[in-house]
Formats: C-alpha cells, structure tokens, sequence
C-alpha cells in the first residue's frame, strides 16, 4: 500500500524536527523563488509545424501529431533513414540483438547523443529489404518490420516471432513525445529502476523521472533511480526496451488500458532500443555491453557495513568500531554520515566534533575498518569556504538563462551545484577529493543528487547544462545529474588512486550508471511492509543493470522491532550490499541493540556471511564480466513456470543458492518453491527434488536456503573482515549431481587482475552409479594465498577416492588434497544419508 497523508504529515513534521525553524523558512522562500523562475524562464511548447499531408492526431489522442506515414527512405549500412509526414526517424542496428529507433518531429534534428550508451553500432551483419507495404532491417538475431501507412514497428526475433505487440502512435503533442505498444496478454514486465511495486510491474503507470521523496512507502512513485529500462517476458523469451531520454515521462503499462503500453517524454526526441536476450542473462549481457558493465570491486565492499546518520563525534564512532571488535561480530567498514562535515560544507571535517580526522582514520584502519564518507553536490554559498570560492572562480556552477548562478537550499543553506554535464566541472569535482583520499578514506556515498533543493523540490527546468559543449537545460537533462556526479567522483579517484580499485555509491542514478557506481534503496521504513517489498526492488534493480545492491537493513525510518530486525539482518547477509542504517534521532541500530537472542542470530549470519565471500565474490566478479546479477529472481532458472516469473520474495544468489526469506510478523514456516532439479537443504543436507512448493519450518534464527545438486560451494573461514590472515585451506563443499561452478580469486584490492594476476578454477561435476567425477580446469597466473584444499561431501558417504590415477586414504572428517597438481577427482560414495 502507498503513503497515507496521516503518514506523509507526520514524515513531514519529523523533516521539519530535524531541519530546523530557519531551513523550513529558507525552504518555503525556495519554493516561491521556483515559481518566480519558472514564470521568468517558462518552457516553450513544442513547435509542430503540418505539412499539407501529415495526418493531424490518431484515433486514440486528438492532441497527437503523428509521424507517419514514411515518404520516402534511404539504407546507409547500418542505419535505415526514414522521411515522413511528420518528421524524421533512423533505425540503427546496434548489434545482433540490439535495433535503436529515433525519430523527431519536422524542424528538430535528431539529436544522436546519449550519456547512457557506450557500444557503437556494429553488427556482424546488417540487411535492409524494402517492398510496397513495409520495409524491413534485421540482424541474424532479430529484426524490424516498418509498415509504412500507417506507421507502425514490429520487432520480431530471427525466426518471425513477435517481441511484444505493434508499436504504434509515435509522435508528438505540444507536451512531448510519445508512442504505444499492444500488450500481449502472457506479457510480463520488470525492470525500470527502483520501484516500490512487486517484481512484476505490469497494471501500473510509472513515471519516470528522479526525486527525492523524504521517505517511502511501498507503492510510492518516484523513488531516486530511474533507469528507464523494460524488461519483457513473451512467448518464452526475454526482450528489453531502453527509452533513452533523461526528461521527465511516464510508461503505463496497462493501467489506462490493460492491453496497451503507452510512453511518454516531455521532450522532442523519441529514443528507445529493444533488445532481445532470448534468455535473461543474455538480456543483462546485451544490455550491459550496450550502456556499460561495473568494475570490479574491492572485495572488502562484499563485508558487513554500519552506518547511521550520524555518529556525532569522533569519540562515538570509536565507541561503535571496538564494540563489533569485543564483541565478535564481523564488520567491515563505519560509515560517516554528514555530519562529519564543518556545517555541512562538503570537503571538510567539523574541527569540534572530528578534530583530528587523521586520527581518526588511522584508528579505524588499525583496526581492520573501512571509511566510508559522504559528499553531497551542493556546495554551501560562502565566500570564505574554499570550494565555493574556487567553483565560482572558475565558472563551474549551474546558471540561468540571464547568467546567474542558480542556488537553493539543502543543508548548509544556501548552495551552488556544480554542473556536472561539462568535463572541465567533472575533473575540478574530481580533484577536490584528494585531501579525502590522502587521509585514507577508503570509500565514497554520493547522497541528495537527484538533484534534491529542499524540500523534495529540484532545479528550476531553466537551468543551463553545458551537456558535453552541446548545450541544454535542466528540463531535458534533470535524469542524469546524480549520473554524472558519481562519473565525476569515479574518474578524479581513479586519477588519485590509480593502482586501487575504489568504490562509490550513489542514491540516484540513470542507464549506464553501474559504469561508475553502486546504489541502494535508500529511504526506507522500518516496517514488515517494507522488508516484504524489499526483494522485488532489488531485484528489479539488477534486472536494470545494478547488480550490486541492498536494502538499509532494519529500515531507515523509525525503529524497528527485535523480530523485524532480526528477519532484516539474517535476510541481509544474502543480498549484495549488506549495510544497516538509520535516520537522525533513532534508537542505536547496531547489531547488539536489540538484546541477546538477536545479538547471537546476527553474529551466525553475519558469520555465514563472511564464509561465503568466495562464493559472493565469484558472483560479484561474474556482475563485472557480464552484467549478471548476483541476486536473480528464479525466472532466470525456468522461464517457462508463471510461479517463477511472478515469485518476488525467493531468488538465486549466484548460480547455486536459493535464498527464501521470512518477510511475515510471527511466522515460524516458510513456503516455498523448488526449481526444477534436485536441491540440498543448506542446513540439514536433506535432497529435495522440484519443481515443487514445500513448506520448510523456519523460526526466528533460520533462512531457509538450499543448494543446487551439482554444485562446488566455495566456503572461507569465520572472519572478522574480509582481508583477516587467509585460511591455509580452502574449504570446497561437494553437493553430488550434475553441474559447472566457478571459482574467481584475485588479491581483493588492486587493478593486477587487468593484467592477469587471477585464477579462474572451473569444477564439472558428474555423478552416476555412486560414482562422483570432479573435472577441474584452471586459467589465470594468481597463486592463492592457500596451499590446501579441504574438500567436504554432502548428504552421501565417501567409500573411496581417487586424485588423477592416485587413489586417496580416507580419515574422519574432509577430505584433503594440495592445491596444486591434479585435475581429477573422483568419489565412490554410499547412497544418501537423509
């Protein structure tokens, strides 16, 4: 359910609590200077000039000048240029899977630019057949029907099958531009970002645009991310549409009509790409070669994370760091919130409050902490504050039409925002955070860039952009400004720290913005109702290209209960990014605030979680290669089940886990589906067969996961950080059937893996008869750290072994073999033990 306006009334009382009399006066000032603006710089409605034989609206909208219909058309290899009635359009072949249609009314010139995608066009092969009634592009994966008139697309795989319905209506009111698509009945749709919806999407309009909505409810719309990306389930295959315009629209996906698919974009220009996986990763793999893949991170990022906002002090903040040391719950890294800062002034340190930040840093390092700290893009207007002098100096803040500097309220005050869409702004911001990175901070949270002017306003739409020298207002370009901030943030640390992989996350983001950052869901709740919603927003986040994701564990706003935050953090250790956080004036949200049984279940999960770090990392390395997601929801298992393709609160972690959650107040029992497959109950080791529904007792201390038979779980040891002393084994854990799995290990931290300092180990596992064959395959020069490996069997007996042609003397416990030196393994074992 959505927001009441009891619960808005009382978030927005807590915002006026926490902001203070002064920056509520400054905010309303804000909200009538906006006004003023946008009256002073009003945006024009599009010019729609009719040549005599242009059709003046379709059937559906009055309002609406239409394309079509084609007059006359030109094949340039490859792209297919198309003159119309109404104005121009080219059709590109990007790639094999990949047909972009642009297209913009008579008058405006196609504007080819676009921050989200990286590829250019280049398919292996490119074909353009033109007959009386239609004319048709295709690739050897997928091609594009053109019927003339009335202008309408078909997408269609190689093999004639249909990539949705027709598309239809393109063309343009006074508003924008638009287009429509029937919406066949067995389709399914995901994807778009962050949405506070169920992993299926379809029935529902969503606007597409980023804001700052001060907290949410499921239901809410918008959120800070859009990526204006849809992903499609038809006909047994995945497709994607990419609506590439960073001006606010709007995608309604059946709610006005629920056969029908209707965009729209507050801009001349209509862009969008459809993509055919046929499989979801192969959807994920197009997509991301298309607009860009996430680097590698540190390993170090895969451990446990705690923030609040704030820790007020130095003094607090070491109170919290030797608290999980004494109390031996794995952590990583403490995340310094804005408070740290001199009035909020970014790039600065409270001297009251954090008077010896190198200290501080030094203290933390020492033990074994990661710093995680936050900038904002507004800069406080201050004469005397050195960033504003120096960004007004150098002309690197937004303006207005007239030429001056446009500033509005966030925290310190008044601020200037640095406009981040020019190169020369993105390598000064870049540069400013060199202070912060000789200090050792070790990563960077890039906050309020949607943009966000208090309160939950943005940028006037008059704003100018430099837009890489081309020009444009904020109107057209308000979608990619939290983009661009971390691409500013990721490319100065790369020049400052060249030999280290750095991390940075964002709450707002557009297509491609996985090129520079991570993200999370921000703002939530701490209620039932948003843990439950919790699973299909991150996984409709990785189907958009964030792969690396989480939720605030135990919920932003408010306080949550033992139960829900015990639930929260045994379900957090398998997601992605696994951080608690919490709004100003909470009660302490740290694992041990809640007594000593929940204590004792965070230490076992935060536990398991960093026994599983080899196992994660291989999933994170996999997200960098090839744009898989490492939380998959269970379609990308069996496409073919209508339970799997609407199940939102199970998924796969990595290719062998199937986590299922308890997302219910008071629940002790859990049900759940089987993929198809044998699978191992993680806990008990009892083989199951699916698919199947099964009901798995689940009380407040267990997370019911099970592992796919055939698969090679890799498992570390209990640490208490990711780089703790290496194991001198590595644990393997043998779960007999049939199956690959991988392994990827580097050294965590530096960019040597580029050069081939990795090792990729390969298992093929088969299993007939009692009998289990281990085929491994390594690639890569990287020795690891261990020289042992410790090999454990599930749910069967081990009678006898055999390493290459040498057979193996058994003992109690694992099995042990060098690292080094053989390739086979092969296990003569008993019939199942449960």
């Amino acid at each position: 359910m959505s927001s009441t306006p009891l619960s808005r009334l009382r978030r927005a009382y807590g915002g006026l609590r926490r902001i203070g009399l002064c920056s509520a006066l400054r905010i309303l000032t804000y909200t009538l200077r906006l006004a003023w603006y946008d009256r002073r710089f009003p945006t024009r409605p599009l010019s729609l000039p009719q040549p005599p034989d242009m059709p003046t609206h379709s059937t559906e909208s009055p309002a609406l000048h239409l394309l079509g219909p084609v007059l006359a058309s030109d094949w340039r290899s490859p792209t297919l240029h198309l003159h119309c009635a109404g104005g121009d359009a080219h059709i590109t072949l990007v790639s094999d899977h990949i047909i972009r249609v642009q297209a913009a009314p008579a008058g405006v010139e196609i504007d080819a630019f676009s921050y989200a995608v990286l590829l250019d066009p280049a398919p292996t092969a490119a074909a353009c057949r033109q007959e009386p009634a239609f004319i048709e592009v295709s690739t050897p994966a997928m091609r594009l029907r053109i019927t003339q008139n009335p202008l309408t697309l078909h997408f269609q795989d190689a093999q004639g099958r249909d990539l949705g319905g027709a598309i239809t209506d393109l063309g343009w009111t006074p508003a924008g531009g638009q287009c429509a698509q029937r919406l066949p009945a067995d389709m399914h749709c995901y994807g778009l970002g962050e949405r506070a919806f169920p992993l299926t999407l379809r029935g529902r309009r969503y606007q597409l645009y980023t804001q700052d909505p001060a907290g949410y409810a499921p239901g809410d719309d918008p959120l800070y991310i859009n990526i204006p990306f849809l992903v499609a389930w038809h006909g047994g295959q995945m497709f994607g549409l990419l609506y590439d315009n960073p001006a606010q629209g709007a995608l309604d996906l059946g709610a006005a009509d629920p056969d029908s698919l209707r965009y729209q974009i507050a801009s001349p220009h209509l862009r969008f790409d459809c993509i055919l996986g046929p499989t979801p990763a192969a959807l994920l793999a197009h997509y991301t070669a298309l607009t860009g893949r996430m680097h590698l991170l540190p390993r170090w990022t895969l451990g446990y994370q705690q923030s609040r906002w704030s820790y007020e002090t130095a003094a607090e903040v070491r109170q919290i760091a030797a608290q999980f040391r004494r109390r031996r719950l794995p952590c990583d890294a403490i995340h310094l919130d804005i408070d740290y800062m001199d009035g909020f002034r970014c790039f600065t340190w409270n001297p009251e409050t954090f008077p010896d930040p190198t200290g501080l840093v030094a203290d933390l390092h020492a033990q074994d902490f990661k710093v995680v700290a936050m900038i904002d893009p507004g800069i406080k207007v201050d004469p005397a504050y050195s960033v504003c002098a120096a960004g007004v100096a150098g002309d690197m803040f937004c303006k207005l039409p007239d030429g001056t500097l446009f500033h509005g309220p966030v925290w310190p005050g008044e601020c200037y925002f640095p406009d981040f869409t020019s190169p020369r702004v993105r390598a000064w911001w870049g540069d400013l955070y060199q202070a912060l990175v000789d200090l050792g901070i070790d990563g960077f949270w890039n906050d309020m860039n949607e943009p966000t002017v208090f309160d939950t306003k943005t940028f006037p739409n008059a704003v100018q952009h430099d837009r890489e020298g081309l020009g444009g207002d904020h109107a057209a370009l308000h979608g990619i400004y939290g983009m661009q901030m971390v691409r500013a943030t990721s490319e100065g640390l790369a020049r400052l720290r060249p030999d280290r992989r750095n991390w940075v996350f964002t709450r707002s983001g557009y297509a491609g913005v996985q090129r520079y950052a991570t993200s999370w869901t921000g703002d939530n709740r701490s209620e039932w109702e948003d843990l439950a919603i919790t699973p299909a927003m991150l996984m409709n986040l990785g189907l958009s290209g964030l792969g690396f994701i989480g939720p605030d564990v135990g919920g932003f706003g408010g306080a949550p209960t033992p139960e829900l935050f015990a639930r929260w953090i045994s379900m957090g250790a398998f997601t992605p990014f696994y951080r608690a956080h919490t709004v100003k004036d909470s009660p302490p949200q740290e694992p041990w605030a809640y007594g000593a049984e929940v204590e004792e279940i965070a230490r076992a999960y935060l536990g398991w979680r960093y026994r599983l770090l080899p196992y994660l990392y291989t999933a994170l390395w996999q997200c960098a290669q090839s744009g898989l997601p490492i939380m998959r929801p269970l379609f990308f298992e069996d496409t073919t089940s209508p339970a799997y393709l609407t199940c939102d609160d199970q998924w796969l972690l990595g290719d062998h886990l199937l986590i299922s959650p308890v997302l219910e107040a008071g629940a002790a029992t859990r049900r759940l589906h089987l993929p198809p497959g044998a699978w191992y109950d993680f806990w008990s080791d009892q083989r199951l067969t699916g698919p199947a529904q099964i009901d798995r007792p689940a009380p407040l201390d267990v997370v019911p996961v099970h592992v796919r038979a055939g698969a090679v779980l890799p498992l570390g040891p209990l640490r208490q950080f990711a780089h703790e002393s290496p194991a001198a084994a590595m644990q393997l854990h043998l779960y007999p059937g049939q199956g690959r799995s991988l392994l990827y290990e580097d050294d965590g931290d530096t960019l040597a893996y580029q050069q081939g300092h990795y090792r990729l180990s390969q298992f093929d596992m088969t299993w007939t008869e009692g009998r289990l064959t281990l085929i491994r395959t390594l690639h890569g020069a990287y020795q690891p750290p261990y020289d042992t490996l410790e090999i454990h069997l599930h749910g069967h007996t081990l009678q006898a072994a055999q390493m290459d042609e040498t057979p193996l003397s058994l003992a109690p416990g694992p099995l042990y073999l060098p690292d080094a030196g053989w390739r086979a393994l092969t296990l003569t074992l008993s019939a199942s033990k449960i």
